[in-house]
């Protein structure tokens, strides 16, 4: 049995509770119609998640460019520890699915007058509108997308760093069925609270117990349970 040589620890977590989570879009009469912000709840959830994060170090924090996300990903940055990761990579990548035409996306200059800590991600171009159109996508064609992003993370990082990419419901789904080698036929569907974390473990090709990708936990959120108790499950 050789010895397990591990590449890659990989955190995925969703975005704390929106305005589009809970049908308050409407009360917004600009881009934030479509590009919904954290709620009030949503923003205490994300500094939950954040406090969370505090003590451990991540290498890279990855975000899709809409707000919510990058809500999420600024405040999990703002609690690091001094060890840890002090921008957001922002990144269409992980913009979530089917956002629709009317989400033209911002730049990343107009999203760091919101979130100082945003910065392009590596190998993106940071004059571009930070939005992946696919208003009809497949889910054979979103699974693209998550193999995609994945192999985008697996090509940066294979020497044990820890990454956290903050993200969507829909798209952290095919990103999972990447990670883990599955098809976009499934018979189930994930479920993806809102800041819920989902962990993965990445192996050297033929050191790992079993398999080389190990799922470790999905979807908790222990950050939640003392002051939501409704999470306490």
């Amino acid at each position: 049995m050789p010895t397990p040589i591990k590449i890659l620890d990989l955190y995925l977590v969703r975005h704390g509770e929106s305005t589009g989570n809970i049908g308050r879009e409407d009360e917004f009469d600009d881009d934030r119609k479509f590009d919904h912000p954290l709620s009030p709840r949503g923003e205490r959830q994300a500094q939950l998640v954040g406090e969370y994060f505090s003590a451990l170090p991540v290498d890279c924090i990855l975000s899709s460019g809409l707000r919510r996300s990058v809500h999420t990903a600024h405040e999990i940055a703002v609690h690091q520890p001094e060890n840890g990761a002090k921008q957001v990579e922002v990144h269409k990548i992980f913009t979530e699915c089917n956002t629709g035409e009317e989400t033209v996306g911002r730049t990343i200059d107009e999203i760091k007058k919101d979130f100082p800590l945003a910065v392009s991600a590596l190998g993106t171009d940071a004059s571009e509108r930070v939005i992946f159109h696919g208003k009809d996508d497949t889910d054979e064609q979103l699974l693209a997308r998550g193999k995609e992003g994945i192999d985008y993370i697996l090509n940066r990082f294979h020497n044990g760093e820890t990454v956290l990419v903050a993200a969507h419901g829909a798209i952290n789904t095919f990103l999972l069925f990447a990670a883990l080698g599955l098809s976009h036929e499934q018979s189930f569907d994930p479920s993806f609270f809102n800041t819920g974390i989902t962990k993965i473990e990445f192996f050297k090709k033929g050191t790992g117990l079993f398999s080389d990708t190990h799922l470790i936990y999905h979807n908790i959120v222990p950050h939640l349970y003392k002051e939501m108790p409704e999470f306490n499950f």
